[in-house]
């Protein structure tokens, strides 16, 4: 989930770093071996030669189908200038405008698609593909062979088509068993250690620790949430869910694209108004907003908004799964620190409901088919061009001049495929390093091979300079997320009948998510939610589970072998 992109994530920072020079491009030397595939070349004069021989030159348009991406200019990133340089390649954005369905529909109706775009897997892809739209990457695949080689053929699989014919390929896929996730709770460290640091576990606790916040700093919104996604998605609900009961995450209870909507019971996915950690999450939040304990524009605010309050470190506790300790978070962190040394965010452990296995909470959960997915378009001139450039973005070169920057800026050596930090990264002024974006752009994530690495680099680092996302990760968000891969692609197509009666559930569950927020007593939560259930059965919520139960049993087959 993430966000801002896990790329974004744990590559931003200070000195503002010079532009690498020519030479900067000739400083390293080849290396072995990296968790099972090739490492990064330790010679740039090397890896562009052997990126020369697989990359063709091609100039190429690019699309992220989410309201709230805005790309930043490519030629103005340092490694988007070093990969025009050395490889030929340019991407050219194209944007959303904060209306991507609409601008993505408009692009169909009028044959003017993009040659790339990353979207969420599902439902759009089919429609693109079903439509003749869509490139078939098959014949690419032995030729430039870093997807199999990274991913794994039997995951590659899991994306192929109804005519077994793959269409896409991943974004921070995941080869291993170590998770990834970039959902938490943050607290604001002043207002934390003003009231005592008092213990932050349970439910109970956190309440307590509200009502005092709410006392002492009337000026602060004792907790708030990310914004809400997806028209029905609401974090906070997500959030209180996931410690509501052992073994939850946020997809289960979400309607959302791509999400499961339905909790796993022995070998059925049952209804969500059925479940009892649904029902305690919805009595518990309900409860916070009656006691002024959130924030009163919960379900209006937008991403910025809420941005704009961490950033002036007007919300006591945060919680969100949407890019946080990679996102917002790490940039109100930032900002704050850079002001006050004792100031700003702190990452806790997942609170949850007393009597639940702190171990077994997960507000972030995470598939080995990663996070989204980019597709070609018929409409590029040069789609083989255009899989060459993914094909070296995801491999552990690409990965390393689109993670961490290319050589000369941060670092001048590479190590056993660690990037050795230099004195510019040491000394960076975090907030400028952000605000140079390494990392944009990076939409063919290998997340094995950037979270092992990153996490060496950081070892390198004296405790004043490291990152406090990788950190955050290590420590908190990465132990606390689901694999959930078994759940993948359990959207149905819109127009099928299952499609369509999901998404008359969306809309039912985007109604009464805010009726029970606003419920004035738990005895009119409950009541809402016995109602809500018998309509989603009249509607065909059953049908529904049923479909999405036999999905995910073909999928635990697969992954079985």
């Amino acid at each position: 989930m993430a966000t801002s992109m896990l790329a974004a994530c744990s590559s931003n920072n200070n000195n503002a770093a010079s532009e690498p020079s020519p030479s900067a491009a000739t400083n390293t030397e080849k290396s072995a071996e990296n968790t099972g595939n090739t490492t990064p070349s330790n010679s740039p004069a090397d890896e562009a030669k052997d990126a020369a021989a697989k990359v063709k030159p091609v100039t190429f348009t690019s699309f992220v189908n989410y309201d709230w991406y805005t790309a930043p200019t490519w030629a103005e990133r340092p490694h988007g200038q070093w990969i025009t340089e050395n490889l030929k390649v340019t991407l050219d954005p194209v944007q959303s405008n904060g209306a991507a369905a609409q601008k993505l529909n408009a692009m169909i109706v009028s044959n003017q698609l993009p040659d790339n775009i990353i979207l969420d897997r599902g439902k759009d892809v089919e429609r693109l593909q079903k439509a003749g739209k869509l490139v078939a990457i098959d014949p690419y695949l032995e030729k430039y062979p870093e997807f199999v080689k990274n991913v794994g053929e039997e995951t590659l699989n899991m994306l192929r088509s109804e005519d077994g014919k793959l269409y896409q390929i991943p974004n921070w896929y995941i080869n291993g068993k170590n998770g990834n996730g970039n959902a938490a709770y943050l607290v604001e460290k002043k207002t934390y250690k003003a009231l005592g640091s008092p213990k932050l576990e349970t439910w109970e606790d956190l309440e307590a620790y509200l009502k005092q916040v709410k006392e002492k700093f009337p000026n602060l919104v004792p907790i708030d949430f990310g914004e809400t996604r997806d028209g029905a998605d609401l974090q906070m609900i997500g959030m209180l869910y996931s410690g509501s009961a052992n073994d939850r995450t946020p997809g289960f209870i979400s309607p959302g694209s791509g999400q499961i909507f339905g909790v796993p019971n022995g070998s059925e996915l049952t209804s969500v108004y059925q479940d009892q950690g649904f029902k305690d999450t919805a009595l518990f939040a309900s409860r916070l907003f009656r006691e002024g304990l959130t924030s009163q524009d919960l379900l209006t605010q937008t991403r910025d908004q809420v941005l704009e309050k961490l950033k002036t470190g007007k919300i006591a506790v945060f919680g969100a799964y949407d890019s946080v300790v990679e996102g917002i978070g790490r940039e109100a962190n930032n900002l704050l620190t850079a002001k006050d040394p004792e100031g700003g965010y702190e990452p806790i452990w997942p609170v949850h409901k007393d009597g639940v296995d702190k171990d077994k909470v997960y507000p972030s959960g995470f598939n080995t088919l990663g996070w989204n997915v980019n597709v070609i378009t018929t409409n590029a001139k040069d789609p083989e061009a255009i899989f060459s450039y993914m094909n070296w973005a995801t491999s552990p070169e690409g990965q390393q001049i689109l993670f961490f920057g290319p050589p000369g800026l941060f670092y001048d050596k590479v190590e056993d495929g660690v990037p050795i930090p230099n004195d510019a990264y040491i000394n960076r002024d975090p907030k400028k390093y952000d605000e140079l974006k390494i990392g944009e752009f990076n939409w063919y994530g290998n997340t094995s091979y950037v979270d092992k690495v990153k996490a060496e680099r950081e070892k390198l680092l004296p405790a004043e300079a490291q990152d406090w996302t990788t950190l955050a990760q290590a420590n908190i968000s990465f132990k606390t997320s689901k694999n959930i891969t078994e759940f993948s692609n359990l959207d149905p197509a819109p127009n099928s009948e299952e499609g369509i009666i999901l998404q008359r559930l969306k809309d039912q569950y985007a109604q009464v998510i805010p009726k029970i927020i606003f419920a004035k007593s738990d005895e009119e939560v409950l009541r809402l939610i016995e109602e809500t259930d018998k309509e989603a059965a009249k509607m065909g919520y059953d049908k529904v589970l049923k479909w999405k139960t036999n999905v995910w049993q073909q999928n635990l087959s697969k992954i079985k072998g």
